[in-house]
């Protein structure tokens, strides 16, 4: 092997076992492991750019095994990346750029955030979807240009490869047939409990061939030739590929081979002893420009060649100058999507009334045909939960350009897929019922902690859907949803507030949760779509004088209108308010929320679901008319009597608490 790469990959440890000494913890097993792996990808296989790491044809490095990111930080310190040695030497301390775990940080070169077992698999997975699927968009625009050519890889570790998470997502590439996909496997046999055959003790080989993977396995990482070999034929084949690399966690350490090696710094003899071994004798954090020297020109040398032969592409693409060049390099340059969606545009019969589900599904497929870049699947409910765009076309290897993903029953991969897809500025949703919407929790965590604008569909909401019983009965899924920061729930009431709904999604640059029930709801009056954006409003003015105000979301305002012009028949003058956004209408300024709901006026709240949240609005907690315990089986009408959340119940608490 070359001295020079050598001697490289052994500063680039040394580098990784500082960060963790300085900081006192981290995870020096597979930093050690892996540096040969991380080293031989960045200098002789992976397109990465030093000078411009948010360039849109970079391969993307997904860290699912997020403990290596201590070796990550010191490969993108040595190649050059706008990683500073303060950031290094302030691992996991805050202000600085080296986090703990790997956190969204495009312009130093991380390309998403990972933290859970197997998360990342999905995210990765993501990636390549989205990769393949706007560069097949291209290609049909002209079927010579290759703009879109990145590979995605992504390191695992054994908790990697235990997780439900990632194998929903192995399944679903080996389903999809994903190239330009790798997955790069620490397999040191060694968890932080003990040995990995005492947790799981699959043919990783026969399994993953039988989903439809190329797979190698390496007896020696730490040869870099045949690394680099390795990385460099997975590449090439036209399936997704996953990389097993047979280590000894730990290797060069006193306690090498052991689950020690998972958490904590080396002794200072311990990595003092490594030093001299690896024949390191420069102070901490530093790096010899020998090593500088030959790994800039390892990675420039061979990014020139890849480079000029991609401008070729870039320009004949930009004399096209089409509407969708333009949209695309738009997307892909600036992140930016843009959509002439309004719901102004279009005029609802005012005897209009239809379940909101089949409302929704309208409405999907009136924004589907105005954007190339919004698309998105279920989770095994595509027809139930009447998301399908267009006809039942679903997306494939051989129809990489359909808009319809059938992500089957993997709720869990399906959030971290979306995640992966619009990290690449596509706009998608994911679909499934309320009651699941936990299957999916981590994942939407991460579209929130990313800020990446995924569409969250979730149907069949509360009690309105009782027939298969309590566990398929959402009552306290609204309540997590809303207590999510940076994360918008919506639940409108109507096909108007639908409307309204979908355009400040498509504004929007947050991730968001969409609730829709299936009850036929009619077109309700003083219903108005671009009050949506203020998160509530006055859907129902009182007369004369204002004696209360009933608060209600989705299904529950067509009861509370009701309730109101009904108990005007007894002297009880009320104000409905709609608030299809509890999360936007507390980031309107105090005067806004004033007006619609002044102080010192009894306040009641209509929701069928958990009622904590509300208890900054209503009078006090007999104000809140909620759900506090999981429903029955039946049908709906004898379920909303036991709950006694039927109508008549719901008119005669509002009646006795208002007088």
């Amino acid at each position: 092997m070359n001295q020079n790469d050598i001697k490289a990959v052994n500063e680039l440890k040394i580098l990784a076992m500082d960060i963790i000494n300085k900081a006192g913890s981290g995870n020096p097993g597979i930093c050690l492991d892996m540096a040969t792996v991380m080293y031989s990808l960045f200098t002789k296989v992976a397109n990465v750019y030093p000078k411009n790491p948010t360039f849109f044809n970079r391969d993307r490095i997904v860290l699912s095994s997020a403990h290596i990111t201590p070796l990550y930080y010191a490969m993108l310190y040595m190649a050059g990346y706008p990683l500073r040695k303060d950031d290094l030497m302030n691992f996991r301390r805050i202000n600085y750029a080296a986090p703990g775990l790997p956190e969204l940080n495009n312009p130093i070169g991380v390309d998403a955030s990972t933290g859970i077992a197997g998360d990342g698999v999905g995210t990765a997975v993501g990636l390549a979807l989205a990769r393949r699927y706007i560069a097949s968009l291209i290609q049909k625009e002209d079927e010579k240009v290759r703009l879109l050519t990145y590979n995605t890889f992504c390191f695992l570790s054994d908790a990697d490869m235990v997780s439900g998470a990632s194998e929903e997502a192995f399944s679903f590439a080996g389903v999809q047939n994903l190239e330009n996909l790798v997955f790069l496997y620490d397999a040191n046999n060694m968890m932080a409990e003990g040995p990995s055959n005492q947790v799981f003790n699959e043919d990783l080989i026969k399994k993953f061939l039988s989903k439809g993977f190329y797979v190698d396995s390496l007896r020696d990482a730490s040869n870099i030739k045949d690394v680099t070999r390795a990385l460099e034929t997975a590449i090439k084949q036209k399936k997704p590929a996953l990389l097993i690399f047979q280590n000894v966690i730990g290797k060069d350490t006193f306690n090498e081979g052991k689950n020690v090696m998972h958490s904590g710094a080396l002794t200072f003899d311990d990595l003092s002893a490594l030093k001299r071994k690896y024949n390191y004798f420069l102070p901490p954090f530093d790096i010899s420009k020998d090593s500088v020297i030959h790994i800039t020109s390892e990675i420039n040398k061979r990014m020139n060649k890849v480079d000029k032969n991609w401008q070729a592409h870039y320009d004949r693409l930009k004399t096209i100058n089409s509407a969708f060049t333009n949209s695309v390099l738009e997307l892909l340059e600036q992140k930016r999507f843009t959509s002439d969606f309004l719901a102004d545009n279009y005029k609802i019969n005012d005897g209009y009334r239809e379940g909101l589900i089949e409302s929704n599904y309208k409405v999907l497929n009136l924004i589907a045909p105005r954007t190339p870049f919004f698309l998105g699947g279920s989770a095994g409910l595509s027809l139930t939960s009447q998301t399908l765009l267009g006809g039942a076309n679903y997306q494939d290897a051989k129809n990489p350009t359909n808009k319809n993903i059938r992500f089957g029953t993997r709720e869990r991969a399906m959030a971290y897929i979306l995640n992966g897809m619009s990290l690449l500025g596509l706009k998608v949703f994911g679909s499934t019922k309320l009651a699941f919407a936990g299957e999916m929790l981590s994942g939407i965590r991460e579209s929130a902690l990313m800020n990446l604008p995924v569409t969250y569909i979730f149907t069949h909401d509360s009690l309105y859907n009782s027939e298969e019983g309590p566990m398929r009965i959402s009552i306290e899924q609204l309540s997590w949803l809303r207590s999510i920061p940076n994360f918008i729930v919506y639940r409108p009431a109507d096909i108007i507030e639908l409307l309204g709904t979908w355009e400040n999604i498509l504004k929007n640059e947050k991730p968001s949760a969409l609730i829709i029930s299936t009850n036929s709801i009619p077109k309700l009056p003083g219903s108005n779509a671009k009050n949506v954006s203020y998160g509530a409003y006055i859907i129902k003015k009182e007369v004369a004088k204002l004696d209360g105000i009933i608060i209600a979301t989705g299904s529950e305002v067509v009861s509370a209108m009701q309730i109101a012009y009904d108990l005007q028949r007894s002297n009880l003058d009320l104000r409905v308010v709609s608030m299809p956004s509890l999360d936007t209408f507390l980031l309107m300024g105090a005067e806004y929320r004033d007006q619609i709901l002044p102080k010192g006026i009894k306040t009641a709240v209509i929701e069928a679901g958990k009622g904590d949240i509300w208890t900054r609005f209503a009078t006090n907690e007999d104000y809140i008319l909620s759900i506090s315990d999981f429903a029955y089986s039946g049908n709906s009408l004898e379920v909303l009597q036991k709950m006694e959340f039927d109508y008549d119940s719901l008119k005669l608490k509002i009646e006795n608490l208002m007088k």
